[in-house]
């Protein structure tokens, strides 16, 4: 044989099962591949009946957000995003010189009006003493003429009766006319004087009266002094509301929990309800996972949940089904997270699912995505 020819021929042998031996491996990959896809169709067929999973699921919180009752100037934010805060921690003052210059004239119209009703009081004081006093001694002058007065009657009496006794000795021839005259001007004198004391007593009554009648002017003072007090108590109303305007400019936390952003800044002027800084609670999260239409039946609340954080790859986490929606994402209009394509293709819509997560990890963003998986099998009937 000639040495080129053999050559030739022992290279063409090679050729051709070197092209034998890829056909071969070509063959069993392709069933590795038959057998690969027949186990992961079986096991997608297996999870698809044992399973719910959903990729589409975030972390959540509850977002406090953080407005002013009242419209005005930021004076300072005393917080950075970030920052943990306690309930009740101040977060934020407005401007507030306007309401503190108000309260401080507010008081010092109270003190003014305290100090008239004091003024009133004492004035009242002063004029039922002095009132008292008059009354007193008008009474007492009232007495005394009385008492003048029935002495005079009396004597009036007699005088009457030496008048009769002295006209039957007259009579007689046994009195002198000088004494009949001096009995009768005696009686004159005294009915004249009787008459006097009854004029005076007359007076002093009216003046009596006078005195009593003026006792309405304590009536005066008294409506003076309920009119201060009333407004008194106006001035103490409208400092409280001013005490609660200025309240108002000092924003505090109503929870425990941490800043996330900050939207509004010192020395901007902002109206009541705009929203300035939000906050959540760090330690509480859940998941929100939108289960495909036709997976949402297997859904039962109580059902534990596996859940795979993406920021924490290498964790598993669990937590339970906790609330069921009752409503789509396409009803909700929940943007990008409202409907999408199933399992089987096509469109479908979603039913937004609460699932609790136990024991989450420290620094958790709400936001964050994650894998949730669902396992039914215990609630499934194959038959």
């Amino acid at each position: 044989m000639i040495p080129g020819c053999w050559y030739k021929c022992h290279a063409n042998e090679r050729e051709v099962i070197l092209i034998l031996d890829i056909r071969a491996k070509i063959k069993a990959a392709i069933g590795v591949g038959l057998i690969g896809g027949a186990l992961l169709l079986s096991y997608e067929v297996f999870y698809w009946f044992t399973h719910v999973y959903e990729s589409n699921a975030s972390v959540q919180t509850d977002f406090t957000n953080i407005s002013a009752q009242v419209d005005g100037k930021i004076a300072e934010i005393l917080v950075e995003a970030g920052d943990e805060v306690k309930e009740g921690q101040l977060l934020i003052t407005l401007v507030q010189d306007d309401i503190k210059l108000n309260i401080a004239s507010l008081k010092t119209d109270l003190a003014l009006e305290v100090a008239n009703q004091a003024s009133l009081g004492t004035e009242k004081e002063a004029y039922e003493e002095e009132l008292g006093s008059k009354l007193e001694t008008q009474r007492e002058k009232i007495q005394a003429l009385k008492q003048e007065h029935q002495a005079i009657q009396e004597r009036l009496v007699l005088a009457h009766n030496n008048l009769r006794r002295v006209t039957v000795l007259f009579n007689k021839k046994l009195a002198p006319e000088t004494t009949l005259s001096a009995e009768q001007d005696k009686i004159l004198v005294l009915r004249g004087t009787a008459s006097l004391f009854a004029g005076r007593i007359a007076v002093a009554k009216k003046m009596l009266g006078q005195f009593i009648a003026a006792r309405r002017h304590l009536d005066v003072l008294d409506t003076k002094i309920k009119i201060s007090r009333v407004k008194q108590e106006q001035i103490k109303d409208l400092i409280k509301k001013q005490e609660l305007s200025l309240s108002y400019r000092h924003i505090a936390s109503p929870i425990d929990g941490m800043v996330g952003t900050i939207r509004r800044f010192k020395g901007e002027y902002i109206e009541d309800g705009v929203d300035i800084l939000m906050l959540h609670n760090p330690k509480f999260y859940w998941i929100e996972a939108n289960i495909d239409e036709s997976q949402i039946r297997h859904v039962a609340v109580g059902q534990e949940v596996l859940i795979n954080l993406n920021a924490y790859p290498f964790r598993d986490f669990y937590g339970q089904v906790r609330r069921i929606g009752n409503i789509t994402t396409t009803e909700i209009g929940d943007g990008g997270r409202a409907g999408g394509a199933g399992r089987l293709g096509g469109w479908v819509e979603r039913v937004p699912v609460r699932i609790s997560l136990d024991n989450p990890p420290p620094n958790l963003t709400p936001g964050m995505g994650a894998d949730v998986n669902v396992r039914i099998y215990e609630n499934i009937k194959l038959w």
